[in-house]
């Protein structure tokens, strides 16, 4: 009976301390993985943090480099207006050809401000955004305008694309510059400009049926160092294509700088 006794006691000691390290063990196993989910989440907290730190780092940088291209371009265009002021202040009767330029060249520089605001309050730019004021840009350029006729073409795709206001900002000035010249010099009946967005990238399409770059008397005014400087700033690539039959400007530029 003793030996009976001492057994069983024995065993029920040996089934309690394995009770015991049973639940220690599971304790254990439930404190180690509460402590890798903390690990985890102050992983993806750091992360997240550094994510906002980059991110706040390229829109400051976007910024800098928008307000850069408001001060050069902006910059320059006032130094100009103030001159031709100052030479027309010179003149009892100045000439009426000139005030009209001014007073276009004035419009274009009030225009060209109000885009490079609405640009800096951008994080990001959707793209039915972008291709409304690019929209919006051509029918302001083409305003009073019956020749050339202006066919406007925006292609995407259903997905959600967003466009980094830096590389909005290189689009519209490069529709601006390829347009605008293509009315000065290509004495063309027909202007196309197309915008094509997708997750690859950007391609924006500038062509006329006009004299050509070789028919015409200036080329240097045609913008093309410009928009080829443009294109190389945000790494993107230019393609030109002209004969007597017509101009076409090809531009292709990534989503972000």
């Amino acid at each position: 009976m003793i030996v009976a006794d001492m057994l069983s006691n024995i065993l029920s000691w040996t089934n309690h301390h394995i009770q015991y390290l049973t639940r220690k063990v599971e304790v254990l196993s439930s404190y180690n993985v509460l402590l890798q989910s903390l690990v985890e989440a102050e992983q993806k907290q750091h992360d997240a943090e550094l994510k906002a730190v980059e991110l706040e780092k390229e829109l400051q940088e976007q910024r800098e480099k928008l307000g850069r291209d408001l001060h050069d371009g902006f910059g320059s265009q006032l130094t100009h207006l103030i001159s031709r002021l100052e030479l027309l202040a010179y003149h009892k009767l100045p000439d009426p050809n000139q005030l009209l330029r001014l007073s276009e060249f004035t419009r274009e520089m009030n225009h060209t401000l109000r885009e490079t605001i609405w640009l800096l309050d951008q994080e990001q730019i959707t793209i039915e955004a972008l291709g409304g004021r690019m929209h919006g840009l051509l029918l302001k350029i083409w305003e009073d305008r019956e020749v050339p006729d202006l066919n406007w073409n925006l292609l995407t795709t259903k997905e959600k694309i967003n466009v980094e206001p830096l590389i909005a900002m290189h689009l519209l000035r490069i529709a601006q510059e390829g347009t605008i010249n293509s009315l000065k010099y290509a004495r063309a009946t027909q202007v196309n400009v197309t915008l094509e967005i997708n997750q690859t990238g950007i391609l924006l399409t500038i062509s006329d049926n006009g004299i050509g770059l070789n028919s015409r008397s200036s080329t240097k005014g045609y913008g093309l160092s410009n928009i080829h400087k443009r294109a190389k700033e945000v790494q993107g690539t230019f393609y030109l294509d002209s004969s007597t039959s017509g101009t076409c400007i090809k531009v292709k530029l990534p989503l972000s700088a």
